[in-house]
């Protein structure tokens, strides 16, 4: 992951020195480098901060903020097909200097303004900073796998990656959103767009935002809706077409996220999801996998050994690690500074403990998430399954007897 920051500032006040302590607390998402870019309106200084972490195109054709022309690039994620779309748009003249991701986000902005972004397949959070019409695009990604917040009061538009790196501008108002503080109460988390800060919020999955800085106004808008694909017609197909269809879909997926000039493994679990990642990703590939699995005393809970047997069983380079309760206690106080708002999911002690493991042999990892909710893995779909009828059936029965 990389990290970025930055700001539209119309009372003129903020400049390198406060960007670059905004970008530099996000050092952890960014250790191979940082860029920076400052650029003047007659009503505004603007400014683009990024924090690197090289994993497409080592080189310096990587380094950002990244400029075609008088279009400026923060970016963090990767488009999984950008050699494709780079080989669209040099059949219309595009020419490039480098084999960055970054680059093809800003030739392919130039080619189809925000009409782009519904061909990148990928996880991001990027920034485009156009100078010929005082505009800043900023877009996240479909499923909001890259975060990006935002904060905008009297005059000073701020954005970055981690809510912190907002936070360290000395103009950012520390006031508690009480509404957000009701809201972590009651899930646990503090819901996306709302941001336990006043004036502070999280981008939506699927939108991209427009600020316009001559008439100092932004709006925000939908790109994707996930409704829109659960909404298809369902094929008619049998269940082995189907077996094999999804595993074709899947296959591809995976292999997109392989796609990297750093080494990439796997937090395997034990579970479905995570198996069926690695059983694709080492049916296709000649090299070992690296698999990474952290383990806990409590027997309960430990799913380590079903993660060692598939391991095993998939012929992966497996690492297990076991987390102590000593450990897990240690890591508490460190979540704050991650996380920047109240989180209450204990998942987060074995995912940084995993994570570090993990770090010291690859670059990227991945972890398979979302595969229950795709794929129906959680009791409450089977409560759905046996109780559903019943549910709509006593709601009609009450519909139906209210008074007129």
């Amino acid at each position: 992951m990389c990290g970025i920051s930055g700001f539209i500032d119309f009372e003129r006040k903020t400049g390198i020195e406060i960007l670059e302590q905004m970008n530099r607390t996000m050092a952890h998402r960014g250790p191979d480098g940082e860029g920076y870019g400052l650029y003047e309106t007659d009503n505004a200084v603007i400014g683009l901060g990024h924090r690197r972490l090289s994993i497409i195109d080592l080189t310096e054709g990587g380094k950002q903020p990244k400029t075609l022309g008088r279009l400026h690039l923060t970016f963090n994620g990767e488009i999984y097909n950008y050699a494709e779309i780079k080989k669209e748009l040099e059949l219309k003249g595009h020419a490039f200097n480098s084999h960055s991701d970054s680059e093809v986000i800003l030739h392919a902005y130039r080619e189809w303004g925000s009409a782009a972004v519904q061909k990148f397949i990928g996880m991001f959070a990027f920034v485009i900073y156009d100078e010929d019409n005082q505009r800043l695009f900023a877009c996240r990604d479909r499923a909001g796998v890259k975060p990006f917040f935002y904060y905008y009061n009297d005059g000073l538009f701020l954005f970055a990656s981690e809510l912190k790196a907002l936070v360290k501008h000395p103009a950012f108002v520390k006031k508690i959103n009480t509404d957000a503080v009701a809201a972590f109460l009651q899930y646990g988390y503090v819901p996306t767009p709302h941001c336990i800060f006043d004036n502070a919020f999280k981008l939506k999955p699927g939108y991209f935002l427009t600020f316009d800085i001559k008439n100092q106004n932004f709006e925000t808008q939908q790109y994707w809706n996930v409704y829109d694909a659960y909404n298809q017609p369902v094929l008619d197909i049998s269940l082995p077409d189907a077996i094999i269809e999804t595993e074709k879909l899947l296959t591809n997926a995976f292999q997109y996220r392989m796609v990297s000039d750093v080494p990439v493994g796997v937090f395997l679990s034990g579970g479905y999801d995570s198996a069926c990642v690695t059983a694709i990703l080492q049916k296709n590939n000649t090299e070992k996998i690296k698999t990474f699995t952290i383990g806990v005393p409590d027997a309960g809970l430990n799913e380590a050994p079903f993660a060692k047997a598939v391991a095993a069983h998939l012929g992966t380079d497996h690492t297990e690690y076991y987390c102590t309760e000593k450990e897990a206690l240690e890591i508490v106080p460190q979540l704050p500074f991650f996380y920047d708002e109240p989180f209450a999911d204990s998942s987060a002690i074995p995912t940084t403990l995993v994570s570090r493991i993990a770090r010291e042999k690859v670059t990227v990892a991945l972890s398979a998430d979302a595969g229950d909710e795709i794929f129906a893995g959680y009791n409450r779909y089977d409560y759905m399954v046996k109780y559903g009828n019943s549910i709509k059936k006593f709601r009609s029965s009450c519909v139906k007897q209210l008074p007129l």
